[in-house]
């Protein structure tokens, strides 16, 4: 190709057949950046779960951050509004139900009286 137009091949070039290792490359690269991504998301979905834990928000809050993380790396532009507000509502009401039913089961810690020794030997 050089010799036709008396110009020579530009660096970034590649003939057709040979194998680009610049390409190669950037793919590792980008590879490596989104399990970065997801790993760093992942530790934070972790202590944000840890956090939650026995709060009413104990799943909303992670479901929220998974709808964020999707509208960040992907284009989500095309979905409807309604896909992500019908998942936060459905968390939402997940973690309504399991505060409320764990909270008419259980009874408080000052009603329940402990058992005392004596009592627990009488029990075997």
């Amino acid at each position: 190709m050089a010799s036709e137009s008396g110009h020579a091949s530009p660096s970034w070039f590649v003939a057709p057949g040979e194998s680009d290792m610049m390409a190669w490359v950037a793919l590792g690269f980008l590879c490596l950046a989104i399990y970065g991504v997801v790993i760093l998301y992942a530790a934070f979905d972790r202590w944000a779960e840890r956090k939650s834990h026995g709060t009413p928000l104990a799943k909303t809050i992670p479901t929220m951050l998974t709808i964020a993380l999707l509208y960040e790396i992907f284009p989500l532009g095309h979905f409807n509004i309604l896909l992500p507000i019908s998942a936060i509502l459905i968390a939402l009401m997940a973690d309504w139900t399991r505060f409320h039913l764990y909270s008419e089961k259980t009874e408080p810690a000052e009603m329940a009286e402990p058992a005392t020794k004596s009592e627990e030997a009488q029990n075997v």
